[in-house]
């Protein structure tokens, strides 16, 4: 069976193309609407934000200058405290002792001039 084309079947005086077209156009309209409110959320948004980078983005104000310090105290030397540092003596190493022969050697030689 063949269906009749639904903009046919109005029963009322006005086709039903028109009331889809006028229920569509609602519908943009509405859309419209929401998105200029969204848009307007965000342009106030990105607005804050813009602020707030600008605000971090300015340089902090220069610090304020430390009073000058006292001068430090030099560190004496020994030669400034105690006068020139003498030359030391020369080192003289101890001569050491004749090494003991041993008892046999001793012993031996002994034994040779009787």
């Amino acid at each position: 069976m063949i269906e009749p084309h639904p903009a046919s079947l109005s029963t009322s005086g006005t086709p039903s193309g028109f009331q889809q077209m006028t229920a569509l156009l609602q519908v943009i309209v509405d859309g419209q609407t929401q998105l200029a409110e969204t848009q307007q959320q965000l342009h106030s948004m990105v607005a804050r934000i813009i602020a707030a980078i600008e605000a971090e983005a300015t340089p902090p104000a220069p610090p304020t200058p430390k009073p000058a310090a006292p001068p430090k105290p030099t560190i004496a030397t020994y030669e400034q405290m105690y006068g020139p540092i003498p030359t030391p003596a020369p080192m003289v190493m101890p001569v050491a002792p004749p090494s003991r022969r041993h008892w046999l050697v001793r012993w031996l030689i002994r034994e040779a001039a009787r």
